[in-house]
C-alpha cells in the first residue's frame, strides 16, 4: 500500500473516531431507543478497525494486527471512560466488548480483502506472463 493511500486511510480513521466521540458526548435522552446499543458499537468499530490496519506498513503481519487491536481496544476504553461525564452515560464493558468484536470483525474484513486482492493480482500477472510467451 502506497503512502499516499495510508494517509488517507488515516484521515478516514481519526474521522470515525471523531463520530464515535461526538456520539458519545451524546445525553442518554437524546440517543434513539429503538436501536438496539450493540449495532452502532459494532459498526462504529467495524469501520474504525478497517481503515485504521491499513495506516501501518504490512498490515497483514501478526503483530501488526495485535498492535492495532490494542489501539483500538484502548480507544474504546477510552470513549467508553469519556462517557462517565456524559449526562445518562455509563461505562459499560459490555459495550466495549461490542467494540472489540467490532475490531475483529472489521480487521478479518481487511484481512480476506486483502488477501483476494492478492490472488487476483496474482492471476493477471500469471494470465500476462503466459501470454508473453
Amino acid at each position: 500500500m502506497n503512502s499516499r493511500a495510508r494517509v488517507a486511510a488515516g484521515v478516514i480513521s481519526m474521522l470515525i473516531y471523531l463520530v464515535i466521540f461526538l456520539l458519545s458526548s451524546l445525553p442518554a435522552a437524546s440517543l434513539p431507543s429503538h436501536i438496539p446499543d450493540f449495532i452502532p458499537h459494532f459498526l462504529e468499530y467495524f469501520a474504525l478497525a478497517f481503515f485504521f490496519i491499513q495506516v501501518f506498513p504490512n498490515p497483514g503481519r501478526g503483530s501488526v494486527l495485535a498492535a492495532a487491536f490494542l489501539a483500538l481496544a484502548i480507544l474504546g476504553i477510552l470513549d467508553e471512560w469519556h462517557q462517565l461525564s456524559v449526562p445518562g452515560r455509563v461505562f459499560s464493558l459490555l459495550d466495549w466488548v461490542w467494540d472489540m468484536l467490532g475490531d475483529l470483525a472489521g480487521l478479518a474484513a481487511f484481512l480476506m480483502l486483502n488477501k483476494q486482492k492478492k490472488v487476483i493480482s496474482n492471476e493477471t500477472e500469471t494470465q500476462r506472463d503466459s501470454s508473453d510467451e
